[in-house]
């Protein structure tokens, strides 16, 4: 009845009406014509029109399963006009919802949003950055004048001119730190070069991977016709990049027992309590300061950065985890607690959380190897094996399929996906490899290790190079093996009729695939770049080692931490709706890969490596050798043997000032 009438009908009948046809064409042209588009909220500008987004979200976890970009009139665009429509969506969706869900519609009006004030928590990590820049001047002020200088005018080096304020300061100037970051220096070892080409290839390929899996939260068009992403079986490349960060595992693992028993192994393991805190210090050092940055940018900052109609809206769902579990990054457990994935503060770090806690327990090994090498490796391959078979047995009981997933368990990934005891094969694999390079490089100097079963290995690698070859080829073998049937079992297995609880492999050939796919991987991985440390496979070793990979691979931890914010953004940020193709991604995961090197420099300078300087300069600074400058004012000095110029110095008083003195005089 028209005393019953809201304002919103009474305006949509006006705009029904013959009057107001050309309101009616904005509201044709600039709604959405179909499920997950947004129409064109650039264009519903009219006057008496607003745009709106409706999104259907699935409660209690408010994932956006549906959204809707409606040009409606301003007094429809409200939460109360729709009510109606989603008491009767919840109502129909009802029955195909467990019970503890619910789907409700909600109703947010774009430019009332992107209209409110910045939040304190915004301004405040805005303020801190522009006092980082304002060290950065500083930095750049003790750098290149006589400021801080502690007198001592005869060294070249910075740390040796500068008093430890200075140094501080010196820390964060840009201009050094990012030549630092761009400079090759000639000469050294470079055998370990080609893991650079490994590191930054396997970003890429982890940004590839994202790309093609984060758009399906995006609003796109084709959303019911995906499957032309993967009709191609060059898609395999793209599920094939799961392994990316299995590589990584592998490549930490090598180093880290690689290095440290370099280290360690001369004293056979005895490195004392205080030297081993100071390993764990090193490697949290390390990290946190860019975790803490990065995990606070997004909290407040990341969701001013777009203006697109549900880019807000969307940043406040990706960073509620964040506000509701602040702390797990920071003591490295998030992938413990909270348990399950969707509740961890930018999800993506998770692989930080693991290798942190690959790293706790490696020191003991590496101990019980300098002891007893037998008994170490071992250790190590026990790990491996605990590992294979954690994820056998979980396959089995929940028939987990190879792609990762189970109709007997509906979170299965929270137990399989970012768990240490499923992860850790490929570290531990890696860390076999880097025994074995610690065997190699160290044969000279420690004769015991001269006849290991590696380094025989290595003498029949360094001696043939068709061996070498044959290899490489069987490394690259067993990484297909485990890359390229992804996309076939993408295409066909969901389809078939045969499928059990949607896994259509047989349980044995499943359950051998998870067992082996991490670990076996990495194996290949490590195949193909063995023989580059014995001067084989030089073209190989040319590309993995390049100069570039070299300095990209510098950016490589900052690039990991902020790729995910350069997808989000862009995805979210849309201001209508993008039909998606496989061309059209491949483009869209080179553009991010690309942006997110340029925007890791800026970030790497801001809270990486100064804090870097920090430790090198101030907390554990190189202890300077006596310099014969530190002679007194009443050092005595005496012609010697009747040479005029040759003066024997007797020291009375060390301090540094006195002693130039002396030598300026003499």
């Amino acid at each position: 009845m028209e005393e019953e009438d809201t304002p919103c009908l009474k305006h949509m009948r006006k705009v029904l009406s013959p009057e107001g046809l050309g309101d009616l064409v904005q509201v044709a042209l600039n709604s959405a014509k179909g499920l997950n588009e947004l129409g064109d909220y650039e264009s519903c500008n009219a006057d008496g029109l607003e745009y709106s987004l409706l999104a259907l979200e699935l409660m209690p976890i408010g994932f956006t399963v549906l959204r809707l970009g409606l040009c409606v009139p301003q007094e429809c665009a409200n939460q109360e006009s729709f009510k109606g429509i989603s008491d009767y969506i919840e109502k129909m969706a009802a029955p195909s919802l467990p019970d503890d869900a619910k789907i409700v519609a909600k109703v947010t009006v774009p430019k009332e949003v992107l209209a409110e004030s910045m939040s304190t928590g915004a301004i405040i990590i805005l303020v801190v950055t522009g006092f980082i820049v304002l060290l950065w001047l500083l930095g750049m002020l003790v750098s290149y004048t006589n400021i801080g200088n502690n007198g001592n005018f005869r060294s070249e080096k910075i740390e040796d001119k500068k008093m430890p304020w200075a140094l501080a300061l010196h820390s964060w100037n840009p201009i050094v730190n990012l030549e630092k970051l761009f400079t090759v220096k000639e000469g050294g070892d470079k055998t370990l070069n080609v893991l650079n080409g490994v590191r930054v290839l396997s970003i890429g390929w982890v940004i590839l991977g994202h790309s093609f899996s984060f758009v399906t939260m995006s609003a796109i068009k084709n959303g019911q016709t995906l499957n032309v992403l993967f009709d191609s079986d060059f898609f395999s490349i793209v599920p094939g990049g799961i392994y990316a960060v299995d590589t990584f595992f592998f490549l930490s693992g090598f180093l880290t027992f690689a290095l440290l028993i370099s280290k360690m192994y001369p004293k056979k393991g005895m490195i004392g309590i205080v030297n081993t805190f100071l390993i764990y210090f090193h490697r949290y050092y390390r990290l946190i300061f860019p975790m803490i940055y990065i995990q606070f940018f997004t909290m407040f900052v990341m969701r001013y950065f777009g203006n697109g109609p549900m880019y807000r809206q969307s940043w406040d769902f990706l960073t509620k985890s964040c506000f509701a579990n602040p702390w797990q990054n920071f003591v490295f457990i998030a992938n413990l607690y909270p348990w399950g994935m969707a509740d961890q503060c930018i999800g993506w770090v998770w692989y930080l959380m693991c290798d942190m806690q690959f790293f706790i327990i490696s020191p003991p090994i590496i101990i019980v190897y300098c002891m007893n090498r037998k008994i170490g490796k071992l250790l190590v391959i026990c790990m491996i094996g605990a590992s294979m078979i954690t994820m056998g047995v979980l396959s089995i009981i929940w028939n987990i399929g190879m792609d990762g997933n189970s109709t007997k368990i509906q979170n299965v990934g929270d137990y399989v996906y970012n768990k240490p005891w499923t992860r850790m094969g490929a570290y531990f694999v890696g860390a076999l490899f880097g025994i074995s390079y610690f065997e190699l490089s160290c044969r000279d100097k420690h004769q015991e290790l001269s006849s290991t079963l590696f380094n025989k290995c290595y003498d029949i690698l360094k001696n043939s190079q068709v061996i070498s070859l044959l290899v490489c080829c069987f490394g690259v073998g067993i990484t297909a093996l485990y890359v390229f049937p992804n996309a076939a079992y993408a295409r066909g297995c969901f389809a078939s009729e045969d499928s059990d609880s949607g896994n259509c492999w047989p349980l044995f050939l499943s359950t051998l695939w998870n067992m082996t796919a991490r670990p076996f991987f990495v194996v290949g991985v490590g195949l193909i770049i063995v023989p580059t440390f014995v001067g084989r496979l030089r073209v190989i070793k040319a590309f993995l080692g390049a100069e570039t990979f070299e300095v990209l691979a510098r950016l490589n931890y900052m690039v990991y931490m902020v790729h995910c914010l350069v997808l989000f953004h862009f995805l979210n940020n849309m201001r209508t709706s993008a039909y998606v193709t496989s061309v059209t991604q491949w483009f869209f995961a080179i553009g991010c890969t690309m942006i997110s090197f340029i925007v890791a420099i800026p970030l790497t300078l801001i809270c990486e490596v100064p804090f870097m300087n920090l430790e090198k300069y101030i907390l554990f600074p190189k202890k300077q050798k006596k310099k014969i400058e530190e002679v007194s004012l009443e050092a005595e000095y005496k012609k010697g043997n009747g040479k005029a110029e040759f003066y024997k110095l007797e020291d009375h008083d060390d301090t540094v000032e006195s002693g130039r003195k002396l030598l300026e005089k003499s």
